[in-house]
């Protein structure tokens, strides 16, 4: 099989939030270049563009109280849950060890490894092609899935509950087969 790289999106451009949509209470913000959302206030941050077959790769810092993730493949705004999506969660301090952070909820779990990412900068890296999902966290492969849905959708991020997180250097590069 030949994978064709594509140019490399940059889905966030460091000073405004053009290309998102919010839904949900969350509050998010450009805050010194990142992507933020802190406080109280549950909800999503989604890309306008539907994506299939792509590499993501992401920056995050999120504190302990922060229930987080990256979604991907989603196709209804109004119902972004990791019944609908495939949510990349993150959340080292989950009360359910098996969907920490690196999980794939509800599909991959538990982790292949456990990354601890709590008040420090750390790396998602996804492949997501065909049927097939990989996740890296700051390098580990955390989780696999051979099985996944392979419709396009767009890509959504989680502030639920309270505390901070933070996105920057958000580069999807498409693939093409």
């Amino acid at each position: 099989m030949i994978i064709w790289l594509l140019a490399a999106l940059s889905l966030f451009d460091g000073s405004t939030l053009t290309g998102w949509v919010a839904t949900g209470a969350a509050s998010w913000e450009v805050d010194g270049g990142e992507i933020a959302a802190r406080g109280v206030g549950d909800g999503f941050l989604a890309t306008e563009a539907e994506y299939g077959d792509f590499r993501l790769q992401l920056e995050f810092w999120v504190d302990a109280t922060t229930n987080s993730g990256v979604f991907i493949r989603c196709q209804d705004r109004q119902n972004i849950h990791p019944d609908t999506c495939y949510e990349l969660n993150i959340w080292d301090e989950h009360p359910q060890q098996q969907a920490r952070t690196g999980a794939i909820v509800f599909k991959a779990m538990p982790p292949l490894a456990n990354v601890k990412t709590v008040g420090r900068w750390n790396t998602y890296d996804v492949l997501s092609r065909g049927s097939r999902i990989e996740v890296r966290v700051n390098g580990t492969l955390t989780a696999t899935l051979d099985d996944a849905n392979r419709t396009p959708g767009f890509i959504a991020l989680q502030h639920w509950r309270a505390g901070e997180v933070r996105f920057r250097s958000l580069i999807l590069t498409p693939l093409e087969n």
